[in-house]
Formats: structure tokens, C-alpha cells, sequence
């Protein structure tokens, strides 16, 4: 997956540059994705596509997609070199447990679990990624609790349950959306602090929400304070949150 990903790079990067240019926003990028996603999985569930199609749409939109976040991130400084720089750790990131999400994905439609044609679903709901994100069953890596959890804990359980595929087309939707659209705040906020890196900040601060949907992770960046650039990760990395995270980054 990564070779064939590296041989398109060129094409990704184009791609990712006209997306950035036509959703000018990462509100309006992500609203893009997410109607993207209805399409292919739609497709999936149909039978309108192959899964060779769906699993290549689908590698190609989560490149895409988080290339045209770090693009609309890095603003006027020089975005194109941006996507560059952010490549190896978009492909690095993004595509290993991709793989694996797809592989599960392809032995549950074997199995009959994810059943070709099964109308339950309505793909022409606009809504469907607000019900996703309060609807706990409908995404089984949602967490009940953050408490008490530690890291490796935390990824022990996901391996062991193999929490990376959904078992219905909702479920399956909503995890499609945790590559093509949710990641979009952290490429941002990469493309973002490569931009202050350039231009002469200095420190940098990640502000949590405080509720209880907050990580222990993302409260232990937020009681950190001001810090060297580059000393906290960008939100969605490091911590319990993932591409959930809704932490702010300020800089100085």
C-alpha cells in the first residue's frame, strides 16, 4: 500500500492543491469528505462498486484529504513545500491502520456480517456524522470513560477486540469518516505550526476542552503551559483522543 501510494505522490499532491483551492475552509473540506464517504460506502453497500474500487477511493480521499488539511493550514507560507514535508508522516500514520481496517472490512463482507444491499441505513441523511458522533453503539472505539485508562492499556484492548471496523454500514460509515475527514484538525494543525515554526514563534500552548469527553492525555498538555515549539504534539497525536481531539493550539 505505501509503494503504491509513494509512485502516486505527484498526483495526490495536485489532487490535494485543487480540493485545498475549491474548499477554502476546513469546515468546508470536511463537510466535502463526509459526503464523499456516503458516496463510496453507498457504493460499497450497492454493489455499484467493487471493494478493489471502494479500497482504492478510499486510500486515495484519506491522502487526499489530510494533504489539502496541511495545505489550508500552512495559509500563504509556501503550502506546496508544506505537503512535502508533512508526507512521510500522513503515509506513516494514516495507512497501516488503514490497511488493517480494510482487510477486517473485506473479511466481514465475506462472513455476511456487513450484508450486501441492507437498506437500514438512509445515506441520504445530511446528519448522519452528528448521529455517529453522540451514538456510542454506532462506533465500537468510542469510549465509555477516559478515566483511570493508560495508553498501553488502551491500545491493548483496541488490538485485542479489533475495534478498527465497524459491523454495520453506519458504524463502517462513521470509521470511514476517522480517515477521510475527522484527521483534517490535525494536518491543519500541522500545516499551521510548520507556518510559526517559519516565521519566528517561539513557544506554543495546546488549550483542552475541559469536559468530560476531554482525554487525561490532552489535560496533561493543556496543565503543561507554554512550552518550546515543537515540545507537544499536534492534537490528534499523543494522545487517548485520536482524530477526536478538539484541542487549540496558540502560539507566541
Amino acid at each position: 500500500m505505501v509503494g503504491l501510494a509513494t509512485r502516486q505522490r505527484e498526483t495526490y499532491f495536485k489532487q490535494a492543491e485543487r480540493l485545498a483551492k475549491k474548499f477554502s475552509d476546513l469546515g468546508k473540506l470536511e463537510k466535502r469528505m463526509e459526503a464523499e464517504g456516503r458516496v463510496i460506502v453507498k457504493g460499497l453497500r450497492d454493489r455499484q462498486m467493487k471493494f478493489d474500487e471502494y479500497e482504492r477511493a478510499l486510500i486515495d480521499k484519506t491522502l487526499t484529504s489530510a494533504l489539502a488539511a496541511v495545505y489550508l493550514g500552512a495559509g500563504d507560507n509556501r503550502p506546496k513545500e508544506k505537503m512535502e514535508k508533512a508526507w512521510s508522516s500522513i503515509v506513516g500514520g494514516m495507512l497501516p491502520p488503514l490497511n488493517v481496517f480494510l482487510k477486517e472490512t473485506k473479511d466481514y463482507l465475506d462472513q455476511g456480517v456487513l450484508k450486501y444491499g441492507d437498506d437500514a441505513m438512509d445515506f441520504a441523511d445530511s446528519d448522519l456524522s452528528k448521529v455517529l458522533a453522540v451514538d456510542p453503539s454506532l462506533d465500537p472505539e468510542y469510549p465509555d470513560s477516559w478515566a483511570g485508562v493508560a495508553p498501553s492499556e488502551e491500545a491493548k484492548e483496541k488490538t485485542s477486540t479489533a475495534t478498527a471496523v465497524g459491523a454495520t454500514w453506519p458504524a463502517l460509515y462513521g470509521r470511514v469518516l476517522r480517515y477521510i475527514s475527522s484527521p483534517g484538525y490535525s494536518f491543519y494543525n500541522l500545516g499551521s505550526f510548520m507556518d510559526k515554526q517559519e516565521t519566528g514563534y517561539k513557544e506554543m500552548r495546546r488549550i483542552a476542552r475541559h469536559d468530560n469527553r476531554v482525554c487525561p492525555d490532552c489535560v496533561s498538555y493543556d496543565e503543561a503551559g507554554w512550552q518550546p515549539l515543537g515540545k507537544l504534539p499536534m492534537p490528534g497525536r499523543g494522545c487517548r483522543c485520536w482524530d477526536r481531539c478538539r484541542c487549540s493550539v496558540e502560539y507566541r
